[in-house]
């Protein structure tokens, strides 16, 4: 693709992400506080930037992978005069919000950047660090629909199924759905296999009875790869839970927008709130 694309947040999705894309050639600047998954980005043929406003400066199209709302804020607005992506993008570019946040995040940074000339889509993504890898997540994408076709070589790169489901912010509402499924689900399973072990029953065993029978799901077959990921994860186990949590919370803050009542998920976000 002719574009410059910009990359910001190298964590244990949006690395893998950056990777597949220096390696196919695209013209990649990256960005990230920590200075080791930049080396390595930049030891693939990418571009590395001291600050946002400067990514922002040097591409046309950026794409965000961090933790928190508060985070997709500062990257794209600021902290102040002269900072923040739009303190450096050209009029005619394009930000693509990749972190699960709230879809009203999304539509707030969407108008904000308007006001610069520039576009936003949401494309969260989903599918775990091996997919990341192996280039083919699923990207689950909210925006206008000439914003999305731009962005689809990059999305056909780190990427294997793309859904788009309506405007700004209709990515995210999707993937929040997706993920109340997903993260109550590994804790069930977690929770499952202890509960066999303190009976007796080999975990290997429990795991094969389940895969045949009706306690079969993707948490499941997948608990051993998320259990490495967490273990080996730079903001460790004890904020990996803290993630989980903030994405049950954002789903049931979403629900509460809607009016439509989640009790279990309240239930499994007072017993997973972090302490603090």
């Amino acid at each position: 693709m002719g574009e410059k694309v910009g990359f910001i947040g190298l964590g244990n999705m949006g690395k893998p992400m950056a990777v597949n894309l220096a390696r196919a050639g695209v013209d990649l600047t990256v960005f990230d506080r920590d200075p080791a998954p930049v080396a390595d980005l930049v030891a693939l043929g990418a571009k590395a930037a001291d600050s946002t406003a400067a990514l922002g400066r040097q591409c046309d199209i950026v794409e965000i992978v961090v933790m928190t709302d508060r985070q997709v804020e500062d990257v794209i607005a600021g902290r102040g005069e002269g900072d923040g992506l739009l303190a450096g993008m050209a009029p005619g570019s394009l930000i693509v919000i990749h972190s699960t946040v709230h879809p009203d995040t999304c539509k707030r940074m969407a108008a904000l950047a308007e006001n610069h000339q520039v576009a936003l889509i949401d494309a969260a993504v989903s599918g775990a660090e091996a997919r990341s890898i192996a280039g083919t997540l699923t990207l689950i994408v909210g925006g206008a629909a000439e914003d999305v076709a731009r962005a689809r070589p990059i999305f056909d790169i780190v990427g294997e199924d793309v859904f788009h489901m309506g405007g700004v912010g209709m990515g995210q509402a999707a993937k929040l759905c997706n993920n109340l499924m997903s993260l109550v689900n590994i804790q069930i399973v977690e929770e499952a296999l202890n509960l066999a072990k303190a009976a007796g029953i080999d975990e290997e065993k429990m795991v094969e009875i389940a895969k045949v029978s009706t306690g079969d799901s993707w948490a499941l077959r997948n608990i051993l790869p998320m259990r490495a990921l967490i273990s080996r994860a730079s903001h460790g186990a004890a904020n990996t839970a803290k993630l989980a949590g903030k994405d049950l919370i954002l789903a049931l803050k979403f629900g509460e927008s809607l009016g439509i009542p989640l009790d279990f998920t309240d239930f499994a976000v007072n017993r997973a709130r972090p302490e603090k």
